[in-house]
């Protein structure tokens, strides 16, 4: 395979399940320690968000009403924000302050939140049922941009 000149994620996924990826949010302070939790990348969300627990760990407690309503599997509702240090998706993807969504009785302490379209329409996402794998990039990739014209 030729080697892309710029950042990139190739992983595989299982048919008919969620795209789990790593990411590390920077903590509110020093004293905290950076941990590695999992997201779901979806496009079906406006913005990243985390859970309040996971949140709360990293040393956020500051939390904003957003002032507008998002409609979610479970009807409208007007969500929490909170503004982050920044995070590293992948171990390789790094983004510095953001305001993200606080989700609320979130039952799942492996998964700890959302990777948004804030975040995914900043990068190139393909996804291959066939071959099942998915790539996220940070670049533009010339070819792809071929078979949308």
């Amino acid at each position: 395979m030729k080697q892309l000149g710029y950042l990139n994620l190739v992983s595989n996924f299982e048919a008919n399940r969620t795209i789990k990826i790593e990411a590390v949010v920077i903590p509110a302070n020093k004293t905290i320690l950076k941990t590695e939790r999992l997201l779901i990348l979806d496009t079906g969300a406006d913005n990243t968000a985390f859970t309040r627990e996971f949140l709360k760990k990293s040393g956020y407690g500051i939390y904003t009403k957003s002032g507008n309503k998002k409609r979610t599997v479970t009807g409208e509702v007007e969500l929490l924000t909170c503004e982050i240090n920044g995070i590293t998706i992948a171990n390789q993807f790094k983004f510095s302050k953001m305001k993200v969504d606080v989700l609320e009785n979130w039952k799942s302490y492996t998964v700890v939140g959302v990777i948004g379209m804030d975040i995914i329409s900043q990068m190139t996402f393909v996804l291959s049922h066939k071959h099942k794998k998915f790539m996220l990039t940070n670049q533009d990739i010339s070819n792809l941009e071929k078979l949308f014209d």
